[in-house]
């Protein structure tokens, strides 16, 4: 007969099923321990866990949104009332949810999305390594998660506009091409629209970036930023980018489309 006794040792079944009063009772003990440990904003649990001025546990990038976003006036998300926007980080708070999560004992969609964010958490600590270590390619991939507010960064132009001028500095391709775009829009800072110019040209060079092409011919075509319409010139710069021409391409699908669209009507008003 086998012996179903537990040992010390052995690992406590947490499941509903077959589970004895005792630890269905550790289980209901232990999701309220994950409910309390949500943030409150993003309804889940944090990766860089703070604890705010009302007492709570946040997300330490959505509490600081949020205190951007509320522009001086800043109130507890939980509460309402106006608090100090003073942050202390629950390191132990994020030790304990990992071994909670580590063990098994937080699990569900909960624990994946937690260690979603850590894989994310990661990938950006190794992207930021090599761009302070001078590699051209990793500040433009810095800058660009910035921009997007992606892998658990915040979306901040200003620090974007910083990489990408960092990675225009070291001449890489994709950084000049982004910096350049920055200056033109005014993203994350003032325009200079000279500059601006300079640097996407430049960054459309033989084996240089398609985006850079995308932004000249388009400047071309519509007379943007000081630049006399020029069909001619238009389609010089759309057409490398329709062909290919470009070692360096991160210009976005719907980019490439609009460049074959534009390239067909040039063509036919040749005609």
């Amino acid at each position: 007969m086998a012996d179903n006794r537990k040992r010390p040792g052995d690992a406590i079944d947490l499941t509903e099923e077959g589970a004895s009063p005792q630890e269905k009772k550790m289980r209901a003990s232990i999701n309220d321990v994950a409910a309390d440990l949500r943030c409150p904003i993003t309804q889940e649990l944090p990766l860089d866990p703070v604890i705010a001025k009302d007492g709570k546990i946040y997300e330490r990038n959505a509490i600081l949104e949020w205190f951007r976003k509320k522009d001086g006036d800043a109130t507890s998300p939980s509460t309402g009332k106006v608090i100090d926007t003073e942050l202390v980080p629950a390191v132990q708070v994020r030790n304990t949810m990992e071994s909670l999560i580590k063990s098994g004992a937080i699990e569900g969609e909960a624990a994946e999305a937690w260690r979603e964010k850590l894989e994310q958490e990661k990938e950006v600590k190794e992207i930021r390594a090599l761009a302070e270590g001078g590699d051209g390619y990793s500040m433009w991939r810095l800058g660009v998660r910035y921009r997007q507010g992606v892998l658990g960064l915040a979306e901040n132009a200003e620090q974007a506009r910083a990489w990408y001028k960092r990675s225009a500095a070291v001449r890489h391709p994709m950084g000049m091409a982004a910096f350049g775009e920055a200056l033109l829009h005014g993203i994350g800072g003032s325009t200079d629209t000279s500059l601006g110019l300079v640097l996407v040209t430049e960054a459309a060079a033989t084996d240089g970036s398609d985006f850079a092409a995308y932004t000249l011919g388009k400047a071309f075509l519509d007379g943007n930023f000081g630049l006399t319409k020029d069909p001619v010139r238009a389609r010089f710069w759309l057409k490398k980018v329709v062909d290919e021409e470009y070692a360096h391409k991160h210009l976005l699908p719907h980019g490439r489309t609009n460049a074959a669209e534009w390239l067909r009507e040039l063509d036919g008003a040749g005609d």
